[in-house]
């Protein structure tokens, strides 16, 4: 590792003048007699020559007066002084007659016994030179740009330390912050280090947290919870006192959650930190369409008592309040946490997930069976009811002849997990796949890698989390004052806009151009109509769709059979064209969704404090507590200040409240109080977890093989054929094997040239 020395670049030195020649300008050449101040000034000045000159030098002795015990003299050297301790000790064994018994690794050595040096003695109160060598036995560096590289040249001021810490912090590779350097400093030869010396700084920043990173993390959650008297955190500790599990939100997430708790993805990801320890956010969307993370968590496996830990401390964290729609991935573990916590809860599987793993088991069906794959996703995604599904799928495998197909049967017996048709009338916020985690956890990744420690990524999740915020903060004052282009002249358009947020607002529009498609045919007078849309403009090969709509005038009710309203919260282009085919132009209160209105998430900032002082854990009641009663007494006291009659009679009236709540409160801690979050002095003895070995993590993305793709034979890596059905262990040209084969010169030819593309076989 190269030293860096902390020197002020704005320091005056000879090596800033670069037209200076050090042997015409005796001011900027050392010579017996010249005065300084301190030895670091001969120190800087001796180098600054050096620089000039093209060698680099070093503090070789320091002398100290028998009588003052003070440094007397000093001896700077150039750097190839002397010979180096490997070199002293071979020179000692070859004179002792000894010899090494364990070969050493061969390391080039810069010394070369070179005598320059200069030699400074304190005399008369000041440092003067007392011996001055320039004689050298090696070739000087010539190239200003070289010599800086040399040892005592290279700096970095605190500045730039600074500024390199925190461009790291921000996620910023080393290359681009020597990069950056260079531009900033004007050249690259303008500066005095390399981009080694970048990476040391950054080294010597993550060796800091090795050992404590766990409690960093809790100290840093500590402070938190100090200005956020809702910030929530938990860990699990393992039986040898590793942190096992962690998760923390804010108290931001947990007011929201209280509005937007309908539906929530989770997901976990992977290369986020130097633990290999997944990270689990639970994501959610709010009034704008955005997505919303409503806590963090790590885990050190995914393991169903880890989920269900996770699960029951996010419940804790969100004031006993759980999730009506869950959304994952078909991970066998989360599946039974879910039901042990959460049993009341919609549970779904990620549509995306199951077709992905479609196309890898019948990617061959895709391309060998025309229209199959068409036929397959319009069952899947256009079925509005169960039975149609069933019916169509059945249809579908008799149509391709395909019903003795393993992994079409194995879709079709997790039907209930992931296919639409089965959750047309719950809502989720037009959501049938983990995207927004998925997401979340790509957004992560621009902020992380596995390089980072645990504290690290605790720091950019919040940088996350608080763009999370400032985001949906910028919607809202957006929603609020800027009004929206009407399209038309229907009145249900201009309902629309005086409640639904930009976001919404924007998908209810393109709703209203569809609404404009399809004919509708009365089946039972302003009761029952059928919409029928026998073409789309934006999609091909469309095929004939009806819908069933039922409608009642007198009473603003309205639904279709596509459960468009149930399933994304808001009214469907059929039940829009029929409202207006019977002359029912407003948009009816009952449909409009609070959680898509402007003012929802204000109705949670508002309850901040009107929540029952009873939830949480001690601190956070207290914290509650504390905050309800501030205002009111603020301003009861202001109040009370402007007349001195008031001020008598409250100061009376303050001793006897005081007295009597001093009683209540002695009495109250004679009780047991419920455990609340961790405070810091629980990080103590907390030890960082060991590296984890998990179902997620890969070493480099692994390319798609279709499961009908035959294996390319392996080459033996002794004669090189494929086609002797062996390896290297059992090669006939291997010694001992007394079977031999023969190649024919195409055959050697062929597969010489093949060298270097599959795996050695012996390895």
């Amino acid at each position: 590792m190269s030293s860096i020395s902390n020197v002020d670049e704005g320091t005056k030195s000879p090596s800033d003048g670069d037209d200076i020649d050090p042997h015409e300008d005796p001011e900027f050449t050392p010579f017996v007699g010249k005065v300084f101040a301190t030895s670091d000034d001969a120190f800087d000045f001796y180098n600054a020559y050096a620089l000039l000159k093209g060698f680099s030098i070093r503090r070789r002795n320091n002398y100290k007066s028998s009588k003052l015990g003070d440094v007397s003299a000093n001896l700077f050297s150039c750097s190839k002084e002397g010979i180096s301790k490997k070199e002293k000790d071979a020179r000692k064994a070859r004179e002792e007659g000894a010899h090494e018994r364990t070969p050493q690794k061969d390391r080039a050595s810069s010394r070369t016994g070179c005598k320059a040096r200069l030699r400074i003695a304190f005399l008369d109160e000041a440092w003067k030179v007392t011996v001055f060598d320039d004689v050298h036995n090696h070739p000087l560096v010539i190239s200003p740009s070289k010599v800086r590289s040399l040892h005592s040249h290279r700096s970095m001021s605190p500045k730039v330390v600074d500024t390199i810490k925190g461009m790291y912090a921000q996620n910023i590779e080393t290359a681009k912050i020597h990069e950056y350097l260079k531009v900033r400093n004007g050249a690259k030869r303008s500066l005095k280090f390399k981009r080694k010396d970048v990476s040391n700084v950054i080294a010597s920043e993550n060796r800091r947290l090795v050992g404590i990173d766990v409690e960093s993390s809790l100290v840093y959650f500590q402070k938190k919870k100090e200005e956020d008297a809702e910030f929530f955190y938990d860990v699990e500790i393992d039986e040898s006192g590793c942190l096992k599990n962690m998760f923390w939100v804010d108290g931001r997430a947990r007011r929201a959650f209280q509005e937007f708790r309908d539906v929530v993805t989770f997901d976990t990801t992977f290369q986020t930190n130097k633990f290999s320890m997944p990270v689990a956010p639970f994501i959610g969307v709010n009034h704008h369409r955005m997505s919303i993370i409503f806590g963090i968590a790590m885990l050190r496996s995914e393991e169903t008592t880890s989920f269900i830990w996770l699960f029951e401390k996010w419940v804790k964290a969100m004031y006993g309040k759980k999730p009506q729609v869950i959304i994952t991935d078909q991970d066998a573990a989360m599946r039974i946490a879910i039901k042990v916590v959460f049993p009341n809860a919609v549970h779904r599987c990620c549509q995306w997930h199951m077709m992905r793993k479609a196309r890898e088991h019948l990617g061959i069906l895709y391309n060998s069976k025309k229209g199959f794959e068409d036929d397959l996703k319009r069952v899947i995604n256009r079925s509005m009811t169960v039975s149609d599904f069933e019916e169509g799928w059945r249809h579908m495998l008799k149509k391709h002849k395909l019903g003795n197909n393993r992994h079409l049967k194995n879709m079709y017996e997790k039907r209930s997990e992931w296919v639409p048709a089965y959750f047309r009338g719950t809502f989720f916020a037009d959501m049938s796949t983990t995207q927004r985690s998925e997401s979340a956890n790509s957004s992560l990744k621009i902020w992380t890698n596995n390089h980072k420690s645990m504290y690290q990524l605790v720091l950019n999740v919040e940088k996350i989390v608080d763009n999370i915020w400032e985001k949906e903060s910028d919607e809202d004052i957006a929603s609020m004052n800027v009004v929206p282009k009407l399209t038309s002249f229907h009145r249900i358009e201009k309902d629309a806009s005086q409640v639904y947020t930009r976001k919404v607002m924007k998908l209810f529009k393109e709703i209203l151009k569809e609404s404009q498609l399809g004919e509708v045919d009365e089946i039972e007078k302003d009761a029952l109509y059928q919409v029928t849309i026998k073409e789309h403009p934006d999609i091909k090969n469309w095929i004939l769709e009806s819908y069933m709509v039922k409608i009642n005038k007198l009473e603003d009710i309205v639904s279709c059979s596509c459960k468009g309203y149930e399933f994304e919260g808001l009214l469907c282009s059929h039940a829009i064209k029929v409202m207006h085919h019977v002359n029912m132009f407003h948009l009816p209160n009952r449909y409009i969704m609070k959680r898509w209105c402007k003012d929802a998430n204000a109705c949670a900032k508002r309850s901040k404090f009107e929540r029952s002082m009873d939830i949480g854990s001690t601190q956070e009641q207290e914290s509650l507590r504390f905050a309800t009663l501030k205002p009111r007494v603020m301003k009861l006291l202001n109040k009370v200040s402007k007349s001195s009659e008031a001020f008598k009679k409250f100061q009376g009236l303050l001793s006897m409240v005081e007295q009597e709540m001093q009683d209540v409160v002695n009495e109250e801690e004679t009780l047991t109080h419920e455990v609340g979050t961790l405070t810091s002095t629980l990080s103590q003895g907390i030890i960082d977890p060991p590296i984890s070995q998990c179902k997620g993590k890969r070493k480099k993305p692994q390319r798609f093989k279709p499961p009908s793709e035959p294996k390319k034979p392996r080459k033996c890596g002794i004669c090189g054929s494929k086609k002797g059905g062996h390896n290297a262990r059992t090669c006939p040209l291997k010694k001992g094997n007394d079977d031999d084969i023969e190649l024919d010169d195409s055959q050697e030819d062929a597969e010489a040239e093949s060298d270097g593309e599959y795996e050695d076989s012996s390895n």
